[in-house]
């Protein structure tokens, strides 16, 4: 059984909600002259959603030319404006941009939006001449995109039926980043790797959360028990 307003599991014998204290719906009952849902009577929002992303264009468009205007008329070159302008457009691409789409799919833009990340730190990469671009940012923030891509994506397909077993997946997946992560450190910036040094403490601290999400996951009474004590 649940509250009829905002959705959390009751157990039997509850007369209002603990959240909301609500009072309890039982379809068994005969009702007694009094509402048994509560009402809504707030209108809905209205509002023009082109109207509202071209004020959103123009609140990102304003800065990225003044950046363009100000670097030429200071050195009649571009020096700093491209990071700038890049980190603009970004933001209106992470921001903005799925909200031109009635339904914007994560499944399309999240990906697309870690491309975009990757494209900005290779601009950088090339215009102050890094060698760090290959070796470092490329692998991690592709490991990255690749975690989150697939949390999303088994999400939306599995309808969050088994989020624990995704999200404790995902968790252990991280720590194992953390791994790389320090190699890559030690590879691209210290001229080569020794030993580990820090990534084990993320790792089997990331490890046990994620096999406690897993594990809860598996054992249907803890979930049940916890979803009682916590609302979740």
């Amino acid at each position: 059984m649940y509250c009829v307003k905002c959705g959390v599991e009751l157990s039997a014998g509850q007369e209002k909600c603990p959240i909301c204290e609500t009072k309890v719906y039982h379809p068994d009952f005969i009702a007694d002259g009094h509402e048994t849902y509560p009402k809504n009577n707030t209108p809905p929002d209205k509002f023009e959603r082109k109207g509202l992303m071209f004020i959103w264009t123009a609140i990102f468009l304003i800065p990225f030319v003044l950046c363009l205007v100000c670097d030429l008329s200071i050195h009649d070159e571009i020096v700093w404006a491209g990071y700038a302008m890049g980190g603009i457009a970004l933001a209106y691409g992470i921001l903005a941009l799925p909200f031109w789409f009635r339904h914007p799919n994560p499944i399309i833009f999240v990906p697309c939006d870690f491309a975009g990340i990757l494209l900005y730190l290779l601009y950088i990469n090339l215009a102050t001449q890094g060698a760090w671009f290959l070796s470092f940012a490329f692998p991690v923030v592709g490991g990255i995109g690749v975690i989150v891509t697939t949390v999303v994506c088994l999400e939306i397909l599995l309808k969050s039926k088994g989020s624990l077993f995704v999200y404790g997946g995902a968790t252990i997946a991280l720590g194992a980043l953390m791994v790389l992560v320090e190699f890559l450190v030690a590879i691209t910036f210290r001229g080569g790797f020794s030993k580990f040094v820090w990534s084990e403490y993320p790792l089997i601290s990331l490890f046990i959360i994620g096999m406690m999400l897993i594990i809860i996951g598996i054992c249907k009474p803890l979930r049940s028990s916890l979803k009682k004590k916590f609302f979740l």
